[in-house]
């Protein structure tokens, strides 16, 4: 029995893939990349996956983890992006998306005290779906974004200290950066140009560090039923995506994380003649309504916590808790207490 115990324990500890995927279990994510992105559902990749009549992969099929969150709080079903999203980030489920929601601890209060850099690049958000609008509460003392570097890809408000991607994007800490390229509803620059220039400098902070990517854009423009527009918007997270991975797969201690708010449900053409109209002129979709569950995509560092079907709160505990990175333990610990 001793002996069967032995070789049982080997054959467990010997476990390196997840999704027929090269894996290691149990490591502790260093460097988070985590994208929240509205509106977007794993059905809605056939936008990008099915091209002229031809058939690609795309880098949100690489994940080694898919799992599935309920898009309801204590308060609502199918509740709007930005609660889901802030609910993530604390792990909280009683969001009201007021000013109370400032008292709630965020991720990166926890992290900034074992040494993570955290950066936010907001994308497409209006001024209520932002997280500068809990840094403007007032009875909160200490800003909701204390200690973090933030940037915003949006019109420049009055007195705004402002980046452009091909300039030195600058580093500083409590102040948001606007995108000087943008005016009204639209960019000159995209996803991928800023988050490639903010991300090469912001890594460089700190070996450990947290970078959130929140785009509201593509959830816009579904809403409007501009399939053009979301499609560009899509391809443009998708290429920024497939970056992120490829950092994953040079070092282990990269989490890279996609989750999703108010994900729809698009009414997509059923045959191939549709889709070809779909394709050329972008009509033929349609937007239906809010479902109740998100999507969440992972790879890296513990990926492996991020399968199944759970509350968004969760999303929170489950990049700060695993087993310890020396073998694989029955025990979950938060390495972070």
């Amino acid at each position: 029995m001793k002996w069967l115990s032995f070789f049982l324990f080997l054959g467990c500890a010997q476990v390196t893939s997840l999704n027929l995927k090269k894996h290691q279990f149990g490591i502790l994510p260093t460097k988070i990349i985590w994208f929240q992105v509205a509106g977007l559902d794993e059905e809605q990749l056939a936008l990008l996956r099915f091209q002229q009549n031809s058939e690609r992969r795309t880098s949100f099929e690489e994940n080694i983890c898919i799992g599935k969150t309920w898009n309801y709080n204590l308060y609502d079903i199918r509740v709007p992006a930005e609660v889901t999203f802030l609910s993530q980030i604390t792990g909280k489920k009683n969001i009201k998306n007021t000013c109370e929601d400032a008292k709630l601890r965020p991720i990166w209060s926890y992290l900034s005290g074992n040494g993570y850099q955290t950066g936010i690049l907001e994308v497409g958000g209006d001024s209520k779906q932002s997280l500068l609008a809990l840094n403007s509460c007032p009875e909160e003392k200490t800003p909701y974004l204390n200690n973090t570097y933030v940037w915003v890809r949006r019109e420049p408000v009055k007195n705004a200290s402002t980046f452009h991607y091909v300039e030195d994007v600058p580093l500083k800490l409590n102040e948001p950066f606007y995108d000087k390229s943008c005016s009204g509803q639209s960019c000159f620059s995209n996803i991928l140009d800023d988050y490639k220039s903010i991300y090469s400098r912001f890594r460089k902070l700190s070996q450990k560090h947290l970078f959130i990517v929140r785009d509201f854009s593509y959830l816009k423009a579904l809403e409007k039923g501009d399939f053009k527009a979301a499609k560009k918007i899509l391809s443009d997270i998708e290429i920024t995506y497939s970056e992120a991975l490829a950092l994953a797969e040079s070092s282990n201690d990269y989490l890279i994380l996609l989750t999703t708010g108010d994900s729809r449900y698009v009414e997509m053409p059923e045959k191939g003649k549709e889709w070809f109209d779909f394709e050329k002129m972008g009509v033929g979709a349609k937007v239906k309504s809010k479902k109740l569950t998100n999507l969440v995509l992972a790879s890296g560092a513990r990926a492996e916590n991020f399968c199944g079907i759970y509350n968004d709160s969760r999303i929170f505990e489950r990049i700060l808790s695993g087993p310890k990175q020396q073998g694989l333990e029955l025990k979950i610990i938060n390495p972070f207490k």
